[in-house]
């Protein structure tokens, strides 16, 4: 009999982008030719960890109780504001005045998801993830002792499967009585896939068709990647008014990453932030996801708290340039693997920009292990390998897409 609780029997973290890319750090360590496209962290053509100039800059001026001090668990109003300025932009008058809006500071986009799940399900309720899916969220679930179920990504056209959501959505409203779903979206993890904003607003369309009688729905928008979308800044906020239009019972909670828009992968520093019509259930969003937050991390980084307010309030437009900087590094490395994976008939998913493209392949464990012996380290996934295109350079990127495509003809 084990010595742990009945519901810890059988954890491992094995086959986590964590353990895999700690695996291929040591290998590289010990052959430069070594191809680590493992962790989904932004590195330059020079293969050095890309950081922010102004970032550095705010980090070196802060004061030593500005980095190292307890901070209040949610936060304080000058980060709540800097989060929602830059996540709203220039819809931020629209969203605030027709919606009610709360902020939580959490570690990283994780801690966003994790305590939504933790709050707006029962235990062994089930989340709604998409077959398609960053592999934590399983993870995320099981802690919080939720089951899941998938809906399917793309329909047969390469579009986002409405229908499936739909249905999807549905059967959980029957069988559980709520409905949680979460959406990675833009730049989706693994497969790099940008919705259309009409696809948006059939979500939109479905969360108030669900909770029209009561039924509370939750859309959990897991929006890591916004900040390299190829459209643009401003273009890809346009979807997050539409939420303006949820009615009652329906909430979205936004995972905003500090980790992936200003490079603090490890300081572990994000937002979870509300958009509701009823003041009573932000209210309630506040005090459940601040207890949580308390009652698992006690708070998140105060360091990492004022890098964004400072940053994202007072130096805005300087920070903005170095961003678009990184955005185009990404969006060449991206047309350059696609025209690759063309030239040797390789096979993607849909993808339009991101840090992640997914091969598809029948036994990626095996894949994975093939690839390892020719010095490529890459993530498998359900149905899919997934290569990720922040942390290689160019040259590298011409010979992973040679080696992936002879170690699938074999």
């Amino acid at each position: 009999m084990s010595i742990l609780g009945n519901q810890s029997v059988g954890k491992e973290n094995k086959g986590s982008a964590l353990t895999i890319g700690k695996e291929a750090r040591e290998a590289k360590a010990k052959d430069s030719s070594v191809i680590d496209s493992t962790i989904g962290m932004l590195f330059d053509e020079e293969g050095k960890f890309y950081t922010f100039k102004m970032v550095d800059k705010i980090i070196k001026e802060l004061t030593p109780r500005q980095k190292f001090g307890y901070p209040a668990t949610a936060g304080d109003q000058k980060f709540h504001e800097a989060v929602k300025h830059w996540i709203f932009r220039e819809y931020y008058d629209d969203i605030t005045s027709k919606m009610e809006t709360r902020v939580i500071a959490t570690p990283g986009g994780t801690g966003a998801i994790c305590s939504a799940l933790t709050n707006y399900l029962s235990l062994g309720d089930k989340a709604l993830f998409p077959n398609y899916m960053w592999g934590n969220y399983t993870q995320l679930a099981r802690e919080a002792n939720l089951g899941y179920d998938t809906y399917e990504l793309f329909d047969n056209d390469g579009n986002f499967n409405i229908d499936d959501l739909r249905k999807k959505c549905n059967e959980m409203k029957k069988a559980q009585g709520r409905v949680l779903v979460v959406i990675n979206d833009p730049c989706q993890n693994p497969t790099g896939y940008i919705m259309k904003y009409t696809e948006w607003m059939q979500v939109v369309d479905i969360a108030n068709s669900i909770s029209r009688d009561g039924t509370p729905f939750v859309l959990l928008y897991d929006m890591a990647y916004i900040d390299y979308d190829s459209r643009g800044f401003e273009a890809s906020r346009k979807n997050i008014d539409l939420l303006t239009n949820l009615g009652d019972n329906a909430m979205a909670i936004l995972a905003f990453s500090g980790s992936k828009t200003l490079g603090l992968y490890g300081l572990r520093i994000g937002a979870e932030v509300c958009i509701c019509k009823n003041k009573s259930d932000a209210d309630e969003f506040f005090q459940a996801n601040e207890y949580t937050g308390r009652g698992k991390w006690s708070s998140s980084s105060i360091l990492g708290m004022n890098v964004i307010s400072e940053t994202l309030t007072n130096h805005k437009e300087e920070f903005e340039a170095e961003l678009a900087h990184a955005q185009k590094m990404l969006i060449d490395r991206a047309n350059l693997f696609i025209a690759e994976a063309k030239k040797n008939n390789l096979k993607t998913l849909p993808y339009q920009c991101g840090f992640f493209v997914t091969i598809p392949c029948e036994d990626p464990k095996a894949i994975f292990e093939a690839l390892k012996q020719r010095g490529v380290y890459i993530i498998p996934l359900k149905g899919v390998i997934r290569v990720t295109l922040s942390s290689i350079t160019n040259d590298e990127i011409v010979r992973i897409v040679k080696i992936i495509s002879e170690v699938l003809a074999k």
